[in-house]
């Protein structure tokens, strides 16, 4: 095990702000395989969710202001051949029109680059590191990962690679259907890390079977402390749902289905923060009043995992819209919860009929509520069944410590 090297992590906001919080089980794993790890992100004006970080993990900030000198590097990547390249390319494979807008997330991304590449040159010099011990790593495949592709350019010996999700690799999921610079930042990078199969036969589908061998799979994973199943202890049904309260989260969704369950007491506890909080409330109140309903907002991801160990959730329920892989659903099969979820990104990948049901995105309310019935209403030898498989599952496939040391062998291996 080579613990010389040291990682420089990019992210969006870690460890300041809630939305990366499954990057904290990754942290806490690849930590031990690196002597340093450097996280390099946004100054943060309000800090909502400070993590508790290892030892030997450090956080460096840096401002996104954009100077003359930035503006006029982006402004003269428009006469690049790498810049005209990508023109022609989004002409010929997507038909997109040469809008201004397009031209607008082209230069802002230059921008947004160019500003981090100069911050980590300067991390860098600061630190007097050599190429053969430092590894850069982008949590993103966006601005972030276009950085690194900048900075390889500066100096080939140096080792980059990105991970990709969904959002930044799926151009529907975005009101302009194009995300920038895609071939030119998986060209550059030693490799690409998609979250899931799907995600890498997009990037193949966009970029060519030429790529296959720059694009790899690395699965996320959750932790888990679970040591045995939580018995049903009364005559209730108790369903839960984890994300932002968000329209691509289809939210009104689900209680369109628990308006449609006869069960006698019904409990549903949601946890996520969104700009659609107070409306979904309110639609929930007029909606679902015979359910006992309860928005938790934005808590500790250790609460929301302590909460599905000592309580016996029936189902755990997602509807999006879109996905990558859903870290909700590992956090649920931890802990041995079935799942019912659309069939949308990566999701047919985490959940399979052998503990859980995957509906069409596009799905009638009243038949979805049906086949909850169904499964709810059938033996409690055949839920533990499913309850057990869901477990066996998550182990094989998304534990944290598993995919997270194989992540961190290849890094080292670069």
């Amino acid at each position: 095990m080579d613990k010389q090297k040291t990682l420089i992590l990019l992210t969006e906001s870690y460890p300041f702000l809630y939305e990366e919080f499954f990057l904290d089980d990754e942290i806490g794993i690849i930590a031990k395989r690196f002597e340093k790890i450097i996280i390099i992100t946004k100054e943060q004006n309000n800090p909502n969710y400070i993590r508790h970080l290892p030892s030997n993990v450090f956080v460096n900030t840096y401002s996104q202001k954009v100077t003359i000198d930035i503006k006029i590097f982006g402004l003269l990547s428009f006469s690049k051949i790498f810049f005209w390249k990508e023109i022609f390319y989004i002409i010929k494979n997507f038909k997109l029109k040469l809008i201004f807008h397009i031209f607008k997330i082209m230069y802002m991304d230059i921008v947004k680059a160019r500003i981090l590449t100069r911050f980590i040159n300067i991390i860098v010099r600061k630190n007097r590191y050599e190429s053969q011990n430092i590894i850069f790593y982008s949590y993103w495949h966006d601005y972030k990962s276009l950085a690194l592709a900048l900075l390889k350019k500066e100096n080939k010996d140096f080792k980059c690679i990105s991970r990709s999700h969904g959002w930044d690799i799926f151009f529907d999921r975005h009101p302009i259907p194009y995300l920038p610079f895609k071939k030119n930042i998986v060209l550059s990078l030693d490799q690409t890390y998609s979250i899931s199969l799907a995600g890498k036969m997009e990037f193949l589908r966009l970029l060519g079977s030429q790529f296959e061998n720059k694009i790899s799979i690395s699965r996320l994973g959750k932790t888990s402390t679970r040591v045995c199943n939580v018995q049903k202890k009364e005559d209730s049904v108790l369903f839960c749902s984890c994300s932002f309260l968000l329209p691509l989260k289809r939210i009104h969704l689900i209680i369109d289905i628990l308006a449609q369950l006869q069960f006698k007491k019904i409990k549903w506890v949601h946890w996520g923060e969104g700009e659609l909080r107070k409306e979904l409330e309110e639609y929930a109140k007029q909606k679902i009043s015979h359910v006992e309903f309860c928005f938790k907002g934005i808590v500790k991801n250790s609460e929301i995992l302590e909460f599905y160990h000592n309580n016996y959730v029936d189902l755990f329920i997602n509807v999006s819209e879109s996905e990558g892989i859903p870290v909700s659903i590992m956090e649920a099969l931890s802990a041995g919860i079935p799942i019912i979820a659309t069939d949308v990104g990566g999701t047919s990948e985490i959940v399979n009929k052998k503990f859980g049901f995957l509906i069409n995105k596009e799905f009638d309310v009243n038949v979805i509520a049906q086949v909850i019935e169904t499964y709810l209403s059938s033996s409690l030898e055949n839920q533990l069944h499913y309850r057990q498989n869901a477990f066996d599952f998550w182990k094989k496939s998304y534990n944290a410590d598993i995919n997270y040391n194989k992540f961190a062998d290849e890094l080292l291996g670069l």
